[in-house]
């Protein structure tokens, strides 16, 4: 049945990302993911990135292994959910300048979209925080305002 995947999917994250909120404020973080997710999908986007987009920080910021994607979406959504997913072993700078090039050399069209839409995601948040909060905004980030412009 369609959207058994979707379902799944969303419960995996709401699972996965547990009480985690959103950096700075008393947003559930899951909200974050559903708009990457609703951003494709108003796109027209295939099913296995839509999925990909619910999941797509389970790795980074939820230590889910990217086994267990596989194993529960399969290998396409597995690839797409680490080509988004970030080494939190390496410095912010570091981890940022790889994620540019990636995006700028090697990314397949998919993970591009994928970026695209967290990225938008993210972007709307800040700039919503910015105009209830002023430039307090960039207090919540241990890299402030220059070094976010720079990023996205």
């Amino acid at each position: 049945m369609p959207g058994n995947k979707i379902h799944a999917a969303i419960q995996f994250a709401a699972l996965a990302h547990g009480q985690q909120k959103r950096k700075g404020t008393e947003i559930p973080y899951l909200v974050h993911p559903f708009e990457v997710a609703q951003l494709l999908t108003a796109e027209g986007a295939p099913e296995e990135l839509i999925l990909a987009g619910l999941l797509h920080d389970t790795l980074e910021d939820a230590h889910i292994a990217p086994e267990q994607i596989e194993e529960e979406f399969g290998r396409a959504v597995a690839l797409l959910v680490l080509s988004a997913s970030e080494d939190k072993t390496k410095s912010w700078e570091e981890r940022k300048a790889h994620t540019v090039e990636y995006l700028q050399r090697d990314a397949p069209y998919e993970a591009l979209l994928l970026a695209c839409a967290d990225k938008l995601s993210n972007l709307r948040s800040i700039a919503a925080d910015h105009e209830s909060e002023g430039e307090a905004v960039w207090d919540r980030f241990r890299r402030g305002r220059a070094q976010q412009r720079w990023y996205y």
